[in-house]
């Protein structure tokens, strides 16, 4: 494996590794890193609820979401695979949205 020579492709092998490994199905997995980026409305409840409230404002989550997922899902594991996928691809959005912010800046200054 290379090693990424930019943060853009760190974020891109982050993006990837999130997407592509773990025990939940793919489908599932994707929409929960994509779902504030216009994807994750094929999410059910309670999935779309814990998934959304973590793209939004994760500091809102409730036990109640959480413990709701893990019922769905009947593993610990599935419902922290969730919780991961969706936090990495919030992160993965807002640091999307820092890099247009400076290349638009640096567009405006050159």
């Amino acid at each position: 494996m290379t090693t990424p020579k930019s943060h853009a492709q760190l974020a891109e092998r982050l993006r990837a590794r999130v997407e592509n490994a773990g025990i939940l199905d793919a489908e599932l997995r994707v929409a929960c890193v994509r779902i504030g980026a216009g994807a994750g409305a094929e999410l059910d409840a309670p999935h779309r609820e814990l998934v959304a409230t973590i793209a939004e404002a994760s500091h809102r989550v409730t036990d109640a979401q959480v413990t709701a997922v893990q019922e769905a899902l009947g593993s610990d594991r599935a419902a922290f695979e969730v919780i991961m996928a969706a936090s990495a691809g919030a992160g993965l959005r807002r640091w999307d949205a820092a890099l247009r912010a400076i290349r638009e800046a640096s567009d405006e200054a050159g």
